[in-house]
């Protein structure tokens, strides 16, 4: 059998697992392995099996991983996130479209501690959509609005999927993080814009029934800690053990919050522009920050308490670096695999031969990001294609950080496309709207989307800029 029909039948076996619901980290493993034994022998694909799992794992670049996961669990847990979106309510929340630039606000800063879509459309989405329905948003411009600001997590530094991307393709950490800043503020101001469009058209009307309230309520109380109020200002719910927090104790806690946000933020950025620590010291710092912002929001509920929050936020951040860490292991077997039958060369060959411009071949490549955002995990899809797609872009004399900006972007709308957009699943599922509403409302954030990535293709000093600054600077 040759090494193109070996290749079609294991792509096959990858996308038939994936269509039975078999986790993407087995699909990968599996594919990888049968693929190692139809292209060589099962003597070689155990030799695979005992030494990439170690081998694609035992790096110390990979550190940063489980430090930012566990950022963001802290953070969750010091209720972090909630309070922000409370404090930036209370100020932009007085005009006409603030609480919808409160909720985009909120989403950058959650992305900022989080790195995740997913997480910032799961917790935003049970804070901020009952709070815009009650004031008069549709609960498709609600949803569509918590979508959209969600993306911002894979862009604004840190990004997990940024960093994989390095490991993957050998760039600059601290590149990467940079090249990240200007195209999330700018996404996040064309977020804006285009929903105060939206909430100009739409007015004040109040279109959902009073099922729709309801279940929102109900799904927005499930988690115990969030805002469950209908009152023009938030009331957060106290948690276990706590007396109800006067208007001014409340305030404080928001901007002891803000200021908790403000020292993690500073402590990643600052590695970046001053490269007074690296990125791994500064990751550990940052979640030393979070952990200590748990003790001190929860400390006086009592040790149990205190232990406790820290138990789950360990948790799940533990949760997510298994997950995190066994698509990097299932991705190194593949990745062997496709190597092996030199699907990389072939490619980036048979690109470079084609008569046409250099430019359409990227966009090309990155218009097949989008189908594939449908249906596979983000860091799934960094792992798979970046090492069959990077040797190319590079040959075409493209920069490697400009085109992960824009393959993260697609990845974006990726997470937004019907049918299958991961943050709209979610919105849907924490909220109890309807998913077709969330991807209406969705609809003019993808115009939105796509202007901003063709500013990128043609403009790539918009990427590059900030990161050739600080290289100048060092």
């Amino acid at each position: 059998m040759s090494a193109e029909l070996i290749v079609v039948v294991v792509l096959a076996l990858f996308f038939l697992m994936l269509a039975i619901e078999v986790p993407v980290a087995f699909a990968l493993g599996f594919s990888g392995v049968i693929g190692a034994v139809m292209l060589h022998s099962f003597r070689v694909a155990d030799s695979v099996l005992a030494n990439v799992p170690f081998e694609s794992t035992a790096k110390f670049s990979l550190i940063v991983i489980p430090l930012y996961i566990m950022l963001g669990a802290m953070a969750t847990q010091a209720r972090i996130p909630e309070r922000v979106y409370t404090i930036i309510n209370r100020v932009a929340g007085r005009f006409r479209g603030g609480l919808a630039v409160a909720t985009i606000g909120a989403s950058g800063g959650f992305a900022a501690v989080s790195g995740s879509s997913v997480a910032t459309a799961a917790t935003l989405g049970k804070i901020s959509v009952h709070q815009m329905i009650r004031h008069g948003y549709s609960a498709q411009l609600a949803t569509g609005i918590v979508a959209i600001g969600a993306t911002l997590g894979i862009l604004i530094p840190p990004s997990i999927i940024l960093i994989m991307y390095s490991i993957m393709s050998g760039e600059s950490i601290g590149a990467l993080f940079s090249a990240g800043i200007v195209p999330g503020i700018l996404s996040a101001v064309a977020y804006v814009i285009t929903a105060l469009i939206l909430v100009r058209r739409e007015g004040r009307r109040i279109t959902a029934d009073a099922a729709v309230l309801e279940r929102v309520s109900v799904m927005a109380g499930e988690g115990g800690n969030e805002l469950v109020s209908f009152a023009s200002e938030p009331v957060e719910t106290p948690s276990a053990g706590l007396a109800p927090e006067s208007k001014s104790g409340s305030l404080f806690a928001e901007m002891r919050s803000l200021t908790w946000l403000l020292i993690i933020i500073a402590v990643v950025v600052l590695s970046i522009f001053t490269g007074l620590t690296t990125l791994s010291e500064s990751a550990a710092v940052a979640a030393l920050v979070a952990t200590i912002a748990v003790v001190a929001e929860h400390f006086r509920s009592g040790l149990r308490s205190v232990i406790a929050r820290i138990r789950d936020g360990l948790s799940e951040a533990a949760s997510v670096t298994s997950m995190a860490f066994a698509v990097v292991v299932g991705a190194g077997i593949f990745a062997y695999f496709l190597v092996s039958a030199r699907v990389p060369n072939n490619l980036s060959r048979w690109l470079s031969e084609l008569d046409v411009p250099p430019m359409l071949i990227v966009v090309l490549i990155l218009v097949l990001m989008v189908p594939l955002g449908m249906f596979l995990d983000s860091l799934a899809i960094v792992v798979i294609v970046v090492p069959i797609v990077y040797p190319t872009i590079i040959g075409l004399g493209f920069d490697g950080v400009w085109f992960a900006i824009l393959l993260v972007k697609l990845i974006e709308i990726g997470l937004l496309t019907p049918p299958v957009g991961m943050n709209c699943f979610v919105i849907a599922g924490v909220t109890g709207v309807k998913l077709e509403t969330v991807f209406r409302g969705v609809a003019p954030f993808l115009v939105c989307e796509a202007v901003i990535v063709a500013l990128l293709l043609m403009f790539p000093d918009i990427v590059l800029w900030l990161p050739e600054l600080i290289a100048a600077s060092k």
